[in-house]
């Protein structure tokens, strides 16, 4: 009898000790996984994640950092990331946009692996969200880009025009016509997210006509930029600060996502055992920084520039009615406004871009 009640004390502590244990459990190491769709070295979207998981890894003992390149979005990032679990990773950064539903399915197998998803949508307690809210900073490139071109005609090179990217090119002519009335914007669509050659065909076609300064959503700026330095125009660059290298003399400045105090943070939280899914959104001064300026950007630009992302990152949008699209309705009535949770549906363009949505 005291063997049998020993055996049901003990096994009603161990129960009660499973049931309060955390899901994740505290450790002084931490492998950090992380998949992206294209290079690591693209000088955009992948090497944004990349230098930014690097400098956590340097400045942050005990971690260690697994990635994977050109990994398509299919059940494939599955496998990869099931084998990043295998080889010992708790924290896993799914990057692109169609990894989401995978990288779900792997994380309610592995309750105690924690997931940060480059994205949108709902968090569970081991899946977070997370991503750089660019849009209305994309007005001080504007700023940038009026003051800058000649032409007064400006162009933009888009992957695909979701609701985001047609943010980030409503907020860019936004800009550049409160300090150049008679700008417009022309954009060319690629009808993909890395395309090099018909991103090197639209900047060329911008070019072409008269646009002297191009700005664009891809997730490599890299063969956009380099054609422009190459035909002596002028760029405003995306993604990664870094892909001002590809531009000593027509580089203006550009947009760059700055992770690593967020993957910081998540990952301390992870090796501290209280990691929670959240819905983190953050841009100028959080995700998102200005790139360092280029040398044929006049001092007093720069300032104004400057001065206009302070703005910004005070409160101001450009996202506030009345605004008219460029086909002469009225998109968005006086008083309306539209904020960063709601980007992602727009379906038009402001009053002075040149293009279709459809």
């Amino acid at each position: 009898m005291k063997k049998k009640l020993g055996f049901i004390i003990g096994f009603c502590a161990l129960a009660l000790g499973l049931a309060v244990q955390p899901a994740f459990a505290q450790s002084p190491h931490l492998t950090i996984g992380a998949v992206y769709v294209g290079s690591a070295n693209d000088y955009g979207y992948n090497r944004s994640f990349h230098d930014a998981l690097a400098q956590v890894a340097r400045d942050l003992p005990g971690v260690k950092v697994i990635e994977a390149e050109n990994v398509p979005e299919s059940a494939d990032v599955e496998r990869v990331m099931e084998g990043m679990i295998q080889q010992g990773a708790k924290l896993i950064f799914p990057t692109s946009f169609g990894y989401k539903d995978f990288a779900r399915k792997v994380a309610k197998r592995h309750r105690d692996v924690a997931f940060e998803f480059a994205g949108d949508g709902d968090t569970e307690k081991n899946f977070g969200v997370f991503f750089g809210s660019t849009q209305v900073a994309w007005y001080a490139m504007g700023v940038g880009a009026g003051k800058m071109t000649k032409s007064g005609k400006l162009g933009f090179v888009l992957g695909m025009p979701i609701g985001y990217a047609l943010g980030n090119v409503n907020a860019f002519q936004m800009g550049a016509k409160s300090v150049n009335a008679k700008v417009r914007t022309v954009v060319v669509v690629t009808g993909g997210w890395s395309d090099k050659a018909r991103e090197a065909g639209a900047a060329n076609a911008l070019l072409d006509q008269g646009c002297d300064v191009v700005g664009m959503h891809v997730d490599s700026p890299a063969t956009i930029i380099q054609t422009v330095e190459a035909r002596g125009a002028m760029s405003i660059g995306f993604q990664s600060i870094e892909a001002r290298a590809l531009a000593p003399k027509g580089w203006i400045t550009g947009l760059g996502f700055t992770w690593a105090p967020f993957f910081m943070d998540v990952a301390k939280s992870v090796m501290a055992g209280k990691f929670r899914g959240e819905a983190v959104y953050q841009g100028l001064g959080g995700m998102v920084a200005i790139a360092p300026f280029g040398s044929a950007v006049p001092p007093d630009i720069q300032k104004l520039v400057n001065e206009t992302a302070t703005k910004i990152k005070k409160g101001f949008t450009p996202f506030i009615g009345p605004l008219m699209d460029n086909a002469g309705n009225m998109a968005l009535p006086p008083g309306a406004s539209i904020g960063n949770d709601q980007m992602g549906n727009l379906n038009w363009y402001v009053e002075g871009v040149i293009g279709k949505v459809r």
